[in-house]
């Protein structure tokens, strides 16, 4: 393989800490081990500095570049296309001009910027489409950027079938598309010494854990995980749902009020603390009204954990019912955006049937991790994205 710059576009918001965050980590990971690319992480929106900062790090080279705030109000391709320039012209004093360049975008909103690259170092983009469009709300009255990007760019990724199939529907030329599932290194999860952390947190010892690990967002369908647990409750009283991650709780404690002693709010913690977390509970739950290739859905396959899930998106991809996870159907809802919800006493009935079996637990613990380690690998993952570029060359 030639050598190769890859230049990875991020940005600096809440999602970071989660799903795209974790791919870029393990992407940019998993490159920097092959000795013919080169690294760089482009970070947009940096809040904690008001000035362009470079740094390195394990061998990966960071470039920081600030928030850029309007005061009145307006944007347009114009701004956009002019941010798109300044960024460009500081970020290719670094970059090597006699080695074959690789964009690679995350978000439908970083468009601009692959553009201004593609246009000054005439490179390759990748972009990875993580989310649907309704999820990241980008397309402006001045510039229908989706489509535009879709054109633009050298060749997709979708992070499942379910993202192909979506693609296609809405007219993207399929022989720009390939679908390449996340992957994490299964090492993260060889933990050695995790039963701390039913003391660190202050569980009973002998009580059932329901664990569900992201953002606390509505698309999370946490609010009907509320409604399910409460039936649960009646028939299995001795169990806490236990929930990890940052968000708006607002609304998720008004419903939760009813059972506040069978239920912790951890926040946001420490990843290390997270896998404990997937090693002593009982089962995972991840009631979403839309996913892809949920990097949360892998933890919980590599670590073994059993699962409860909506049967929808790329989680219908992940789990496979009744042989490493329970899936629970779900029904038209407009009371959502979304359109669509778990049906909640389904979801019930499938956490209390996963609880009260013991050998269906340890069945889907042992197919959950063979899935992993076949399917949802960082080495796997690299080596697809190295086949994209090798067919540039």
């Amino acid at each position: 393989m030639q050598k190769t710059n890859w230049l990875i576009l991020a940005t600096k918001d809440r999602g970071i800490d989660y799903g795209v965050g974790t791919f870029i980590k393990q992407l940019s990971q998993g490159l920097v081990k092959k000795k013919s690319i080169n690294v760089f992480i482009l970070e947009i929106g940096c809040s904690n500095s008001k000035i362009f900062n470079i740094k390195r790090h394990e061998g990966i080279t960071f470039f920081e570049i600030p928030s850029v705030e309007r005061t009145d109000g307006i944007d347009s391709t114009k701004n956009q296309n002019k941010i798109a320039q300044c960024i460009a012209r500081v970020v290719l004093q670094y970059i090597p001009e006699h080695i074959a360049t690789i964009v690679h975008m995350n978000f439908i909103f970083q468009y601009f910027i692959a553009l201004e690259f593609k246009k000054v170092l005439n490179c390759h983009v990748i972009f990875t489409q993580h989310v649907f469009l309704l999820e990241e709300k980008t397309t402006t009255k001045f510039f229908d950027t989706e489509f535009e990007t879709y054109k633009m760019v050298d060749h997709i990724a979708t992070v499942t079938r379910h993202g192909k199939d979506h693609l296609i529907n809405k007219g993207v030329n399929e022989n720009k598309i390939e679908v390449i599932y996340n992957g994490i290194d299964p090492r993260h999860f060889e933990l050695k010494q995790y039963e701390y952390i039913k003391v660190k947190y202050g569980f009973f010892k002998n009580e059932k854990i329901i664990f569900y690990s992201g953002r606390i967002d509505p698309i999370k369908g946490l609010n009907y995980l509320s409604s399910a647990f409460i039936l649960l409750l009646k028939k299995y009283p001795d169990c806490r749902l236990v929930i990890a991650g940052n968000g708006n709780f607002e609304s998720l404690i008004k419903s939760t009020k009813y059972f506040s002693a069978n239920i912790s709010f951890l926040g946001f913690i420490p990843f290390e603390d997270v896998v404990a977390l997937y090693k002593v509970s009982d089962i995972g739950v991840i009631p979403s009204l839309e996913e892809h290739c949920s990097y949360v859905a892998l933890e919980m396959l590599h670590c073994g954990l059993p699962v409860v899930a909506s049967k929808l998106g790329g989680l219908k991809e992940i789990f496979i019912h009744n042989k490493n996870a329970l899936l629970v159907d779900t029904e038209p809802n407009q009371s959502n955006i979304y359109g669509i919800s778990p049906l909640v006493d389904q979801l019930a009935n499938k956490m209390y049937e996963l609880l009260d079996d013991d050998k269906l637990r340890i069945k889907f613990s042992k197919n959950a991790i063979i899935r992993a380690n076949k399917e949802f690998t960082l080495n796997r993952m690299i080596d697809n994205y190295i086949t994209i570029i090798t067919n540039f060359n």
